[in-house]
């Protein structure tokens, strides 16, 4: 198994951020779904870009570095069984310096990074098309470089153990952050650190990585300023990807039924 390449490898230069919620999620998460399990493969259809004109170190991943995250209701509508210990579940909101911390939202969570950010773009664009008028694009951020950490090196931190549930192993999680103030603070946990502007001054948008979702919940509620939006996501591994893209989520111990299966 092998996790999402935009996991593992650090974002390139360009990097686009999107976090969609949708419509009647119950009538079409089974589509929305698949609709994500085909990022990848739509991330290196868009790298044959004409625009694409140097040879890539493939070391470094893909043209374009995907990730593809689930939100937990859209996860639970088409599983029941939780991916790691300790569930996944919406965090709610909390209170920050005296200040109301809103729960964590988003039905989808889409992350890009390449030396192109047309690419990001495009990729973006031909994802939207799929999603249709039951979607909602409810944020949207583009940056230049960052301050990130090195996955490789903390993947144990990161990726889920075959000992937790085969089918989700190389599988992880994310919690976004977006803050109104460029501080910084400390934090154990593997990250991707993003600086851009916000409203009239400097913001700072966090990706911290976890394969523990209360680990992410604790460091949530830790954090020296409050952020004026959150999400959580799962982040299936490639394989996972491919299983949910031809159905046999059905099939498996992520099965709706499998609790009743011998």
């Amino acid at each position: 198994m092998a996790a999402q390449e935009g996991v593992i490898f650090p974002p390139k230069k360009h990097t686009l951020i999107q976090v969609y919620s949708f419509n009647d999620l119950p009538l079409i998460a089974m589509n929305l779904i698949r609709i994500g399990a085909q990022v990848p493969g739509m991330a290196s259809e868009v790298g044959t870009h004409p625009m694409v004109k140097k040879s890539i170190d493939s070391s470094l991943g893909g043209v374009i570095n995907a990730v593809v995250g689930f939100g937990p209701m859209l996860w639970i509508l088409v599983t029941p069984d939780a991916p790691t210990r300790g569930g996944f579940h919406s965090f709610d909101e909390i209170e920050v310096k005296g200040i109301e911390v809103p729960e964590t939202e988003g039905d989808m969570f889409l992350y890009f990074s390449s030396d192109y950010a047309e690419l990001n773009s495009i990729l973006a664009s031909s994802i939207k098309e799929h999603f249709g008028a039951d979607s909602h694009l409810i944020e949207e951020r583009s940056f230049e470089g960052g301050d990130h950490s090195d996955i490789i090196s903390e993947k144990d931190k990161v990726l889920i153990d075959r000992s937790i549930n085969l089918d989700t192993m190389d599988s992880s999680f994310a919690l976004t952050q977006n803050f109104n103030t460029n501080d910084t603070y400390t934090c154990d946990l593997p990250r991707h650190n993003f600086s851009g502007s916000v409203d009239s001054g400097l913001g700072r948008y966090a990706i911290t990585f976890s394969n523990q979702p209360k680990l992410l919940e604790e460091h949530s509620e830790s954090v020296s300023q409050p952020p004026i939006s959150r999400g959580l996501f799962f982040i299936p591994s490639l394989d996972l990807l491919t299983s949910l893209r031809m159905g046999g989520i059905r099939m498996g111990s992520l099965a709706i039924n499998a609790k009743w299966k011998e």
